[in-house]
């Protein structure tokens, strides 16, 4: 096993061309031996503590030396290891395998005593992080898009990451979130991906240029882009506003994100829905600002792609990166959502912690 990890390594920079079905495959078969080998080690090391702080307490008690454990003992020892072991291990080959491409359909419903009732019962489809170049199964990837369209939101809004870095990564998928429909609308926020990274660019020029292409990628897949300034969806006669800004994040992340020239113009009562992708804008600018923002829609963290995603528990290190890292945050009449993240990035995986097509059906208090 220890082997295993130098060997896939040098064979996944010599033959895996990124984002390929290959590459994906001897990386995640890295990712599930290092995780496996993690466990592991790390099961013996709180067995031998135990062991050590048992024999030195009844030492200490009764002035007994140290006896050699038996070898029955340490033989159930070794395999109750290698038992707990495998759970994580197979789990991680199931988000290799199926995992990254089980989108999961999540409903929220959520009550607002100021919406106005021509939107009682508006429907809002939110994808976020398609990271379009990690993807190596096209046909699986039409699949969650058609079930994005089953859903027959009255709203599609993308809150940012389409690429990992290059625009050409996209290129494939534009005609299929194209062909997405929505009665009032398609928009979408750049998220910190979307600026690409400078050192993968030769230079600023370059990357200047491959980011004014990432935002035709948007346009060409029918999402209109909202960089810092809003947009009315009218019903019946009434008004909400639909605000966007460019991405806002802790550094290294871009903090382009400008919520006064966002909501310039706008009516301090008026029912605000935010994307913004980096949910520290939340705490940050969003919830301190003088104009109300109702809900606010993000993405950015994946949940890391790797915990535990059950009702009566959640958990991921990513909590210890980002306080709000996902699902339904509220403070007062104000809330966040922190979409799971339709693709995955870096690690080819979904472990416990599925893509995520999430639909809102808001409704009037």
């Amino acid at each position: 096993m220890v082997l295993y990890v130098p060997i896939g390594s040098i064979c996944l920079f010599a033959w895996g061309a990124r984002g390929s079905a290959l590459y994906n495959a001897l990386l995640g078969a890295v990712f599930a031996f290092l995780i496996t080998l993690f466990c592991l080690i790390l099961y013996f090391l709180i067995a031998d503590i135990i062991a050590f702080s048992r024999k030195t307490f009844r030492f200490a008690l009764t002035g007994t030396p140290p006896s050699t454990i038996h070898e029955g003992r340490r033989k159930v020892v070794r395999q109750l290891g290698i038992g707990l072991a495998a759970a994580p291990f197979f789990s991680f080959l199931y988000g290799m395998t199926r995992g990254r491409y089980n989108f999961t359909v999540r409903k929220v419903s959520l009550r607002f005593p100021d919406l106005p009732k021509a939107f009682d019962g508006l429907t809002i489809a939110q994808i976020s992080d398609v990271h379009s170049g990690s993807f190596d199964n096209l046909a699986e990837v039409e699949r969650g898009i058609q079930l994005i369209q089953a859903q027959q939101a009255d709203l599609i809004l993308f809150t940012g990451d389409y690429v990992n870095e290059r625009a050409e990564e996209a290129t494939a998928l534009a005609p299929l979130f194209n062909a997405l429909s929505a009665p009032l609308g398609k928009f979408a926020v750049l998220g910190n991906h979307d600026y690409g990274f400078s050192r993968s660019f030769s230079s600023t020029e370059e990357q200047a240029s491959n980011h004014a292409k990432v935002r035709q990628q948007y346009a060409s897949s029918g999402f209109q882009l909202l960089n810092n300034e809003h947009r009315w969806i009218e019903r019946a006669g009434e008004k909400i506003c639909l605000v966007g800004v460019e991405n806002w994040g802790k550094p290294p992340f871009p903090q382009h994100g400008d919520l006064n020239l966002a909501t310039q113009d706008v009516p301090d009562e008026a029912f605000k829905i935010l994307m913004s992708h980096d949910p520290t804008h939340w705490d940050a600018h969003v919830l301190p600002f003088s104009k109300k923002i109702h809900l606010t829609l993000s993405g950015h963290t994946h949940g890391m792609q790797m915990g535990i995603d059950i009702p009566w528990l959640r958990f991921s290190f990513a909590k210890f990166i980002y306080p709000r890292w996902m699902d339904l945050y509220q403070e007062g009449e104000r809330f966040l959502y922190v979409n799971r993240g339709f693709g995955w990035l870096g690690m080819p995986a979904r472990v416990g912690i599925f893509p995520e097509i999430t639909i809102f059906e808001l409704k009037s208090a």
